[in-house]
């Protein structure tokens, strides 16, 4: 599970890092849900991550939406990244809205490691000036376990 997420999370950065990087300080507030816990500033200025006791993480990053583009060309270029480039099988999609009311798409992925299955969400949000990326995954027992907690985290981000 550890190297399955870390390859996802990989991606991601690697996605991130092509677009221009964020100056200081966080360009939205997470909210951390209940049973979860806040890894503070063990991370960069522009992410965050909380996890459960049994392992099951939440993240954030954002990138300068650079070269400017719309909810669906992000969601489109991640959603092939994690596909093609990390071998995940796309399971479903769900529009959400975030606290502000900003829309968003949840790619649900699914990816097994040996005999164990894993679930990938990653949410894409996207304004004028910055790509958000909601990410939560681990053990399928797990993400099934906290959906409510996800969920909720997803409805009450607040992009600045």
């Amino acid at each position: 599970m550890i190297h399955s997420l870390r390859h996802a999370f990989v991606l991601i950065a690697a996605l991130a890092g092509a677009a221009a990087p964020l100056g200081c300080g966080r360009p939205f507030v997470p909210a951390t849900p209940p049973g979860f816990v806040d890894l503070g500033d063990r991370y960069g200025d522009d992410e965050y991550r909380a996890t459960t006791a049994e392992g099951l993480v939440l993240g954030i990053r954002a990138f300068e939406n650079d070269p400017e583009g719309d909810l669906a060309f992000w969601s489109r270029v991640v959603e092939k990244r994690l596909r093609e480039g990390g071998g995940y099988a796309l399971l479903g999609k769900a529009d959400v809205k975030s606290r502000s009311g900003l829309p968003g798409v949840q790619l649900r992925f699914g990816h097994d490691e040996g005999k164990e299955a894993h679930l990938y969400y990653l949410t894409v949000f996207v304004d004028d000036d910055h790509v958000f990326l909601h990410e939560a995954g681990g053990k399928k027992e797990l993400v099934e376990r906290h959906q409510q907690q996800i969920d909720w985290s997803i409805r009450n981000f607040l992009p600045d």
